[in-house]
């Protein structure tokens, strides 16, 4: 991974392959003091995808039972990553094609680059923001 930071307050993160996604732009929000942003622009290929979505209209009561996991070897071309960075902690929400089928989702750990990933990450100063967990045990983004 490499990182470069504009005068503007974005961070271009260039992914290399082995790399893990979500991992590495943990590691740079660190790096570059991100607190409160956003992941502006994301693209790259992956030699495996691994994300959870809501798979019903219910909502179970049971944290575990509100999401699916996909854990999915083989190439995935990502057409996005994007989301919310609060508190330093990303909630990154990926949409990948593997030439048969596109899924999109929550992006989570060991997503592994396979030829490259680009990022754009726009820190925002202030509000500091984090995520805490509402009446129904959903984190939500609130002010610190």
């Amino acid at each position: 991974m490499e990182t470069f930071e504009s005068n503007d307050e974005h961070i271009f993160v260039r992914l290399d392959p082995g790399d893990y996604a979500l991992e590495s732009i943990t590691e740079a929000c660190a790096k570059h003091d991100v607190d409160s942003g956003v992941v502006v622009s994301g693209i790259g290929t992956f030699r495996n995808l691994n994300i959870h979505y809501v798979p019903t209209t219910d909502f179970p009561s049971e944290k575990s039972e509100r999401n699916t996991f996909l854990d999915l070897d083989g190439a995935w071309e990502v057409g996005t990553i994007d989301g919310a960075i609060a508190d330093g902690d990303p909630h990154l929400h990926v949409i990948a094609y593997n030439g048969e089928e596109t899924l999109a989702g929550h992006l989570e750990n060991e997503c592994e680059v396979h030829i490259l990933s680009e990022l754009v990450i726009r820190r925002i100063d202030g509000p500091a923001l984090t995520r805490r967990p509402n009446e129904k045990n959903v984190g939500t983004l609130q002010r610190r």
